[in-house]
Formats: C-alpha cells, sequence, structure tokens
C-alpha cells in the first residue's frame, strides 16, 4: 500500500497547487513542505510524522480545506497501522468519520470521492483487522470490493486497483487464519481474475497472489495445485529480479512440496536455487542449512540431518552473539526433536535442556512462552520413555504454567492448531505419568492429581471452541471494553515482536506501561464482568475433592480424556474414585465411528448394532461404572465420544441398554457443572417456536409436521407462549427469550464440526429479515433460562471430529444465562420426537430431574415400541440432556408433607384443647 500512500500525498500536494477554493500561496508552501517532511518519517519515527501531519491538519482546518484534511488523516493512518498504534487510528477513524459527514454534498463532487470513501473503509478494515474482529473487517474490506469491481476499465487507475486487490487478499488472509481455506482460496482466485481483467499493468500483483494462493493450496494438501502456482510465481521472480527473499521463499516452499511426495531429486533441484540465492543474501544461509536437513532426515540420514542442524545452530548463535534470542532456543530444540525421532532419547533431553537454560535469558513475550510450551512438552514425553514419571509430572506443570499466560493471546486458527499439536499432549504426557504412578503405589491422591490434568484439557477445548466460533460480542460488556482489550493486546503483541529483534530503550518503556494497563484492564473484567473473565482468564479448575462435595449420593460423575494414543477415565462418587487406561488404536476409533453411524441410519441393522455396541461399552464403559450402585451417571465426553449416546450401548449384545439401567447427562467439564450447578431459575414459564419449513417459504430445510403439536403439548404441563408458523421468527425470539424459564425449540438445529460458527437454529424463513440465530449471536444474548431444548438437531458433521459443533453451540447457550440444554445428536423422526418431548415435560412437571424426565420418557417409548421397528435406537436415543439436570420444579409429593404436617397440628390442638375441657 506504500503507492497508494504516495498518491495520497502527491495528491493532496496537487489539491494545494490548483485549488480554486484556496489561493493562499502561503498556505500552499506550508502544506507542501509539511508533506514533505511527514513522508520522510512516515515508515521510521511516528511522532515525527504525526507532528506534520497535524500541522497539515490545523492549517487544513484554517482554510476549511476538507480534502487536504482527509488526505493527511489517511496518510497519518498508514503510519498509525505501520506501528500498531491502534488507539491513533481509532481516533483519525473518528475524525474522518466527521468530515465526511459533514462535508458529504461537497465530497460528493470531488473526482477523488471514490478514492477517498474507500481509503477510510480500507483503513477500518485494517483497524479491525489488526484487533482480530474479523467479521467487522471483513464488511470493511467487502464495501471497498462491491465499490470498485463494477467500475469500467477507463474509470480505474493503479490507486483504486491497489485498494480492491489490497481488499481481496485481506479477507483471503482472514480466512486464511481461520482455517477456511476453500474460502480463502476463492478471494485469491477472484483477484486474480480480476487483476487479469482489467489487465492491470502491475504484474507483480497477480505473481504475488499466486503465490498466496499455492500457500492456502498447500494447507490444503493440493500438492499439485500448489506446485503450478508456487512455480510461476517463482519463474516471474527469476526472471524479473524479483528479489532474493522472495526466490529462497517459493523454492523452500517447493522443496516441502516435494518432500512430502517423497520426490527427493525434485527436492534437491529447489535446494540448489535456495543455496544460488542465499550467496546474495547471506542472513538467509541458514534456511538453506534448514532445508538440507530436512532433505536428508526425509531420507533417513540421521548424522548428515544432524550435521546442517548443527550449522544452523551456529549461524543463529552468530547472528545473535550476546543478544539472547528465541531463534537460538528454536535451533537447539531442532536438534533435539531429530534425535527424538531418532529415538536417541538422552541426547533430545540434553538439547531441550539446553533450550529451556537458553531461554531463560530472553525477555519474556508469547513467541518465547510458546517455544517453552514446545520444549516442555517434549521433554516430558521423553522422561516417560524411560520411566521418570515423577519428573514428567513436574515439567508437565510448569508447561500448564505457560499455557495459562498464554490463553488470552489466542485469536486465530494457527492458535487453535498449535493448542492440539503442542498443548493438548502436554495433558496426555501428565495422565500417563499419573496412570503409571498409581499403578506403581496405588497412591490415592494420584488419581485426583489425573483428574486436575484432565479437567485442565477440558479448558483447552473451551478455548479451542472459541477460536472457532469467532464471538467478537458478549452479553452486557461494553464494546469499548473488549476493544480495549484487543488494542493493548495487539500493541503488546507488536512491541514484544519489535524487542526481538533489536533492543530498544523506548520500546522497552512502551511495553512497561501497555502491560501495566493490560494488567488494570483484566483487573476490571475480573470485576465487573465475571463470565466473560472465567471464560477468557480464568485458568482455575474444580478438584476432585470438590466434586464429590457437590456430587448427591445417587450420582456418579465419568470424566474422559480421549488422547493421541490413550484414553484415560475417571469415575467420581460421593465416597470413592478410580481410574482407567484404554489403549486407543485405529480399530477403536472406526468402531466408534460404526457404531455413531449404525445408530443415525433407522435401517441398519439392528442385531449388527447391538453386537457392535456391546463391545464399545465392555471396552469403554463398563469399566468405569462396574463397581458403582449410583443409578444416575454425568458422562464428561471427550473426542470421537462426543458421538456417542450412552445410553444406546448394549449390555448384553441384545437389545438390553445402559436406558434401563442408568440416568445419563453430559457436561462439558466438572467445572463448568458447579458453574452451572450455582444457577437457579424459579422462572418455569415456557416459550416455544416452531416455524413452518416449505416450498412457499423458498427453504431447503424438510418440514416438520409434528412440530406445532409437539409445542403446543408442553403447555399441559407448563404455563407460557408457543409461537407457530410466521410467529416463531427470530425477532420474537430476541425481544421475548430473556422473561422466559424454559425454551423450547421445534425447528432445525444445524450443527457444522468443520465451521463452528456456522451452526445455526433456523426460525420461521423471511425474505426481508435474517432467520438464522449462528453460535457467535449466542455470546450476546443474556438468557436466565433453567433449559433449553432442541428437538431436531442435524449434523454437518462430515469427518468426526472432536464435536465441535455441539459443543460451541452448547457453550454459546451457557455463556448467555441457560443452565442445561436438551438436543438431539442426529435428526429423529419427527414423530419419536413429539412422543419423547411430551413424556419428558410430563416427567419434569411432576418434579424429576432432567435426566431422570428423558431416562423415563426414553424407556417408556422403548417399552411401547418394544415390538417393532421404533425400537432402534436411532428412534430414542439421540436425546441426551447437558449441564445442570436438578428439578425444574418441586416434587408433586411435597403437598403430602404439608398436608401431613397440617393433620398432626390440627391433632395436637385437638388433643390440647380435649386435655383442657378434661381439666
Amino acid at each position: 500500500m506504500k503507492s497508494s500512500l504516495l498518491f495520497l500525498l502527491v495528491l493532496g500536494a496537487f489539491q494545494l497547487a490548483f485549488s480554486q477554493a484556496n489561493n493562499d500561496s502561503l498556505y500552499s508552501v506550508n502544506v507542501t513542505s509539511f508533506y514533505g517532511k511527514a513522508y520522510q518519517y512516515i515508515y521510521s519515527k511516528q511522532d515525527s510524522a504525526y507532528y506534520y501531519f497535524n500541522k497539515i491538519n490545523k492549517e487544513a482546518q484554517k482554510h476549511h480545506d476538507f480534502e487536504t484534511f482527509i488526505s493527511s488523516t489517511c496518510a497519518s493512518n498508514k503510519t498509525a497501522a505501520y506501528f500498531y498504534d491502534l488507539e491513533k487510528m481509532k481516533h483519525n477513524l473518528s475524525e474522518l468519520d466527521s468530515v465526511v459527514s459533514k462535508h458529504h454534498k461537497e465530497l460528493k463532487e470531488s473526482p477523488h470521492y471514490l478514492y477517498y470513501i474507500n481509503t477510510i473503509d480500507f483503513d477500518r478494515g485494517l483497524y479491525y483487522f489488526r484487533l482480530n474482529n474479523y467479521s467487522q473487517s471483513r464488511e470493511n474490506f467487502t464495501s471497498i470490493i462491491t465499490s470498485i469491481e463494477s467500475l469500467k476499465e477507463s474509470e480505474l487507475n493503479v490507486n483504486l486497483i491497489d485498494l480492491i486487490t489490497s481488499a481481496y487478499s485481506f479477507i483471503a488472509k482472514m480466512y486464511t487464519n481461520d482455517g477456511k481455506f476453500n474460502l480463502a482460496k476463492d478471494y485469491y482466485v477472484k483477484n486474480i481474475q480480476f487483476l487479469e481483467t482489467k489487465k492491470a499493468d502491475d504484474i507483480s500483483k497477480i505473481n504475488r497472489t499466486y503465490s498466496l494462493l499455492a500457500e492456502v493450496l498447500k494447507n490444503q494438501n493440493q500438492i499439485e495445485s500448489s506446485n503450478v502456482y508456487f512455480k510461476k510465481s517463482l519463474a516471474y521472480n527469476l526472471n524479473n529480479h524479483g528479489g532474493s527473499n522472495n526466490i529462497i521463499t517459493e523454492a523452500n516452499h517447493l522443496l516441502d512440496n516435494y518432500l512430502s511426495q517423497s520426490k527427493t531429486d525434485s527436492a534437491f533441484y529447489y535446494l540448489d536455487i535456495i543455496k544460488t540465492y542465499v550467496v546474495e543474501n547471506a542472513t538467509k544461509a541458514n534456511i538453506y542449512h534448514k532445508a538440507k536437513a530436512k532433505i536428508h532426515e526425509a531420507t533417513n540420514n540421521y548424522n548428515l540431518a544432524l550435521q546442517e542442524l548443527e550449522e544452523v545452530l551456529a549461524l543463529t548463535q552468530e547472528r545473535w552473539k550476546d543478544n539472547p534470542h528465541n531463534d537460538v532456543a528454536i535451533a537447539y530444540k531442532k536438534i533435539g526433536d531429530l534425535h527424538k525421532k531418532f529415538n536417541n532419547y538422552d541426547k533430545a533431553l540434553v538439547h531441550y535442556d539446553l533450550a529451556l537454560n537458553y531461554l531463560k535469558n530472553v525477555n519474556t513475550n508469547d513467541l518465547k512462552q510458546q517455544t517453552d510450551l514446545k520444549l516442555l512438552k517434549n521433554k516430558s514425553e521423553v522422561l516417560n520413555t524411560f520411566d521418570l514419571h515423577t519428573q514428567s509430572l513436574k515439567i508437565t506443570h510448569q508447561a500448564l504454567k505457560i499455557l495459562d499466560d498464554l490463553k488470552p493471546s489466542f485469536k486465530n486458527n494457527e492458535d487453535k492448531l498449535f493448542l492440539m499439536e503442542e498443548a493438548f499432549p502436554v495433558f496426555e504426557s501428565a495422565l500417563e505419568a499419573n496412570f503409571k504412578l498409581f499403578a506403581e503405589t496405588n497412591q490415592d491422591s494420584l488419581i485426583d492429581s489425573a483428574f486436575y490434568y484432565s479437567e485442565k484439557s477440558k479448558s483447552v477445548l473451551l478455548m479451542e471452541s472459541i477460536l472457532s466460533t469467532r464471538a467478537t460480542e458478549f452479553a452486557n460488556i461494553p464494546k469499548k471494553i473488549t476493544e480495549q482489550e484487543q488494542v493493548l493486546k495487539s500493541r503488546i503483541t507488536h512491541l514484544e515482536k519489535e524487542l526481538n529483534q533489536s533492543k530498544k530503550s523506548e520500546l522497552e518503556s512502551e511495553l512497561f506501561e501497555a502491560k501495566k494497563s493490560y494488567r488494570e484492564l483484566v483487573t476490571t473484567i475480573e470485576t465487573e464482568y465475571k463470565s466473560y473473565f472465567d471464560l477468557k482468564y480464568n485458568a482455575k479448575v474444580i478438584t476432585l475433592k470438590e466434586v464429590q462435595a457437590f456430587l448427591n449420593s445417587d450420582t456418579a460423575l465419568v470424566s474422559y480424556f480421549y488422547g493421541n494414543n490413550a484414553i484415560y477415565s475417571i469415575t467420581i462418587t460421593k465416597n470413592n474414585k478410580s481410574i482407567q487406561r484404554i489403549i486407543r488404536n485405529q480399530e477403536l476409533d472406526d468402531a466408534i465411528i460404526s457404531v455413531y453411524n449404525m445408530l443415525s441410519i433407522p435401517k441398519s441393522d439392528l442385531q449388527e448394532l447391538n453386537k457392535m455396541s456391546n463391545e464399545l461399552y465392555l471396552k469403554v464403559l463398563a469399566p468405569s461404572i462396574t463397581n458403582i450402585s449410583e443409578k444416575n451417571v454425568i458422562i464428561i465426553s471427550d473426542g470421537l465420544l462426543n458421538y456417542i449416546p450412552f445410553s444406546s450401548l448394549s449390555i448384553n449384545g441384545s437389545s438390553q441398554y445402559v436406558v434401563g439401567n442408568y440416568a445419563i447427562s453430559y457436561v462439558n467439564s466438572a467445572t463448568l457443572l458447579k458453574q452451572l450447578s450455582e444457577k437457579e431459575s424459579i422462572n418455569t414459564n415456557v416459550l416455544a417456536f416452531a416455524p413452518s419449513f416449505n416450498s412457499l417459504n423458498n427453504t431447503n430445510l424438510l418440514a416438520l409436521p409434528h412440530n406445532e403439536t409437539e409445542v403446543e403439548g408442553i403447555l399441559n404441563f407448563f404455563n407460557g407462549e408457543t409461537l407457530t408458523g410466521s410467529q416463531a421468527s427470530l425477532q420474537n425470539f430476541n425481544s421475548k427469550s430473556a422473561n422466559y424459564g424454559i425454551l423450547h425449540f421445534a425447528t432445525h438445529a444445524i450443527l457444522d464440526d468443520i465451521n463452528p460458527e456456522y451452526s445455526y437454529l433456523a426460525f420461521q424463513p423471511n425474505t426481508t429479515e435474517n432467520n438464522l440465530l449462528y453460535v457467535s449471536d449466542l455470546y450476546n444474548l443474556n438468557l436466565n433460562t433453567s433449559l433449553v431444548a432442541l428437538s431436531a438437531c442435524e449434523s454437518g458433521i462430515g469427518n468426526l471430529n472432536r464435536g465441535e459443533g455441539f459443543t460451541s453451540l452448547a457453550r454459546g447457550f451457557y455463556f448467555s444465562g441457560a443452565s442445561s440444554i436438551a438436543s438431539t445428536l442426529w435428526k429423529i423422526n419427527d414423530a419419536s420426537s413429539l412422543n419423547i418431548m411430551n413424556n419428558f415435560y410430563k416427567n419434569l412437571s411432576e418434579g424429576d430431574d432432567k435426566s431422570t424426565a428423558l431416562n423415563k420418557a426414553q424407556m417408556s417409548f422403548l417399552n411401547g415400541n418394544s415390538q417393532n421397528a421404533l425400537a432402534h435406537p436411532y428412534y430414542w436415543s439421540g436425546f441426551v440432556i447437558s449441564g445442570n439436570t436438578s428439578a425444574i420444579v418441586k416434587s408433586n409429593n411435597t403437598w403430602v408433607w404439608f398436608t401431613l404436617a397440617g393433620i398432626g397440628v390440627l391433632a395436637i390442638g385437638f388433643l390440647l384443647i380435649k386435655r383442657r375441657k378434661s381439666n
């Protein structure tokens, strides 16, 4: 965008020289001089640049020259963006909005109107991009595209082309950060098509987009297509002196791609290109040796790979000399990883320790802490291979402290991958160490320790879920608070990166003040917005003893951890606890997927399903519940187990199911369960929605023929209101929902595990208004509900993942104020839904707790259909209840006790009166 900035500066000078409104030559000379001075400092000294832009603005305001004011303020924004001065950008944008609003009529007559408006949109889009508010940022960049892409070729100039191509690239970059590679690819392709169609003179723009598109294709593992675009870009750079950095980067990508295809000859070809251009750019020499090490590692040539990595270490040490730097620790880590891969664990430990000790001298920042966490994870795994489990636990404890510090900084898909690839395995190392130590010592406290790590892992899954939903608004929290939080965090990250490259006392002072302001803001959030604080900052989890304290005597809790190598389950009752370990392998994964698929298809072979689900029961559930007498079981599920309704598992290989012996409920974590148990709503009024879906209202969603009957039946047991057809609108939900204690949705709930933020509830289709309530919208609600019931969920699971669609939807409702959620794991037959929901509410109205109410409803359905096809678990087992399952209404038996007490009082009174008379 530097060429666009130059245009703004030249445009400002042009306006002054030829303005008919301002003939003051001294004004023209002064402002032109200020422009020249500002331009000297625009990317080097922000304070100096601001100083001269402020001078221009004062002069422009004095002479009522609003176009020069806009030009100068937009230029100032480029400096602010470059230096991550988001407060300045925010202030500038406010000033620009005011000027544009005040002078809009005159501005529209300017030949530069389109450029001004779109430049302001660009700056606003960049501001929100820096804040990680991608929704708002995309809106601004999309506005630029809409404004410019329909222009005729004669109406375009290089500056407008700069704006639209940058807008395409930023939108693509945001989708890449979110892991939505198909959408990113679409925008890069559109950018290329636009540039080719408009015959843009600057071929380098097309070439740069080729390279960006190739990276997306590489992430999608579309290697052949990726190679095509990387080769186009590399050829252009080789033929047009595109710069050694670009050539080395693209050759390195191609080397990676060919290694992934085991084509080492091609990899060596691109290694030679890297070597040629490293000679011109000595600071990149380590890239050549890293690339060479990758080839040797891929061909299992351990010694040659080690030799190259040691050269990388030496070059990195030479570069940074006495200035401790994260890159040196990473070089040590790479050598440690190589030793680990080739089972040379002693040397791996040596290099991990060298890296960790070196990092002690590096200033604390997010990048350093991420490297620390990776090292500690790998070290704990190596210690476990030596059966040094006590040492491994000490290391994992250190890693989790770092993870807690890092938690608020996670913001996009790249961070989500880091959580799953680097952080999640730390918990598995800890559980492995705990389990093996317990097996050796039978020390009771090790189960408590294992539960702590299992529970902490749920907070990582929660953060992963939040990253997936990209919720940017939160109920009851002023936008200025969350925006200030993002501004400060972005500023801190930028300053840490700057200090990572060079020591500057003024930067250290700025960082100190920014961190101080951030800590003060977090304290405010903790005091005034506790739910949001718990979601993002609170690292505390409930202990096993605390779980035992609040569990009822008839309830057991089973917490699962689904690791890469094993599944761990911890069973807790009021007075007992136990831990089990199940080896995870592909056979077990396939069995879970097969059982889920058979459960969700009504015509699957029932005999085969019962046989397979019994095998799953014996392997996964039975070891955890065999020795308990409690009949209520709360499951904290994990991984692929999120897709299995445990009630459906066959106990004996035939049609005797878990549902006959236990009332099962679910929750995301015990910590969440404790929080939900502290909520109590005495409001039992129902608000029920039953939209109509058919061809007349232009929707692809299938009709639900029994949903109106379903919601009307609820009013037989509870007071409230049903909204059907056109009344079942999103607008009515938003205006009415906060006043009801029970919300029932007899509508489609679409759960998307691939893109959880696209999970939604569908209300009455409407051509003029939005009718979909997305997961991210839930965080901006303020409910006080005992129960949210979703009776027609449809899962867009695709490749089974971690249950992110439902997890995200549930977490959104919990944050908005719901205590429990009843839902289905697949699209269940509409008629059976009517039957089960009717009995569920009947049981609730009679004082049953929610899990018992659902259990009875399912058993009633199963018993009533035991001799027909409806006995298949598809029809009844997909209904699950999660969260706080306590009763909504007091038991109807209460009146008996009051009656008996009253009779007792009357009897005593009668006897006393009789005695007095006899006296």
